[in-house]
């Protein structure tokens, strides 16, 4: 009974630990919105802000850059790290363009 206990607190205790704690998903998501306001000069030079909670980019007057979180399909029970942020699109003086 005790082996059984063991074991089943211990296999337990490694689901939990592999997910990825908020500090780390935070800094993956934050290298992702940096590496494309670095990889785009206009966005670059006329930056204005990110809005980390709406993964929004603000640059030049009136531009946005939003990202969105990629769906991937996991098998049930997958504990991971969330995935990763994409561009999705960005408006200037309300056109919208998917890339830039």
């Amino acid at each position: 009974m005790k082996k059984a206990l063991t074991v089943m607190v211990l296999t337990g205790s490694q689901l939990v630990t592999a997910a990825l704690p908020p500090r780390y998903q935070n800094e993956r998501d934050l290298d992702a919105m940096v590496s494309w306001i670095k990889s785009n000069e206009r966005v670059l030079t006329t930056l204005n802000g990110i809005d980390f909670r709406g993964w929004t980019v603000r640059y030049a007057d009136d531009c946005r850059a939003v990202f969105h979180r990629r769906q991937v399909v996991h098998p049930a029970g997958w504990v991971g790290p969330a995935d990763p942020l994409e561009f999705s699109y960005s408006t200037c003086g309300g056109k919208r363009t998917r890339g830039e």
